[in-house]
């Protein structure tokens, strides 16, 4: 390990500045061929050692950390999340409620009823539900040409409509699906109303009479 052979070598050259200094006579190209004495060898190996032990555990357990890591594969892994083990040691230990009898709460009776929203608009007289609320859809040309005819036709029985429901009436949007929900394709049936019978023959009598 490149921190353990750093440490060798810097108690080394400081073993090697000391038996220099100690000695006083011998150079450092003398201090080659000379040979250390065994406390200073002792000393030495000693500094040596106790890196190597304490560098030693941290690597085996490295060296185990890894194995394990390399050990696991995609097939090992487990898709169940059920908490095992023992309570109080692995996990919590569960409180539980079972103790006694259940009595349940006392609440006082409350009666709910359900109130129908109180918004509301004018009557749209040329509205096409189908495909404006439920987006019932033909494609996208066949659409254009559908809504176009819709006007077209609700255009002369326009007063009829009016009749029917007078433009000042408040429309309520109850008894239509509500979003989201799957609304079956329908045919709107035609609405009867002696009303709207007389304010469409009074609208084609007026035009007669106006126009030449």
């Amino acid at each position: 390990m490149p921190l353990a052979v750093d440490c060798r070598r810097s108690a080394a050259a400081l073993v090697a500045a000391l038996v220099v200094a100690w000695a006083g006579t011998a150079s450092a190209d003398e201090f080659v061929g000379l040979r250390l004495p065994e406390s200073v060898i002792r000393l030495v190996s000693a500094t040596t050692e106790v890196s190597d032990t304490a560098c030693g555990s941290a690597a085996k357990e490295c060296r185990d950390a890894r194995d394990k890591l390399r050990g696991d594969a995609i097939a090992g892994l487990d898709l169940d999340i059920k908490v095992g083990g023992r309570p109080g040691t692995d996990y919590p230990c569960e409180c539980r409620l079972e103790s006694g009898a259940y009595e349940p709460r006392r609440f006082a009776s409350t009666t709910f009823t359900w109130q129908a929203a109180g918004y509301c608009h004018k009557p749209l007289y040329f509205e096409h539900w189908t495909l404006e609320r439920y987006g019932h859809s033909r494609g996208f040309v066949a659409d254009s040409f559908c809504s176009a005819a819709h006007f077209f036709v609700t255009l002369p029985v326009l007063p009829y409509k009016m009749g029917v429901e007078l433009p000042w009436e408040c429309v309520y949007p109850l008894g239509y699906y509500r979003p989201g929900s799957c609304a079956p394709w329908t045919v709107p049936a035609l609405p009867i109303s002696p009303r709207g019978f007389a304010v469409e023959a009074a609208t084609v009598t007026g035009l007669v009479f106006l126009l030449p």
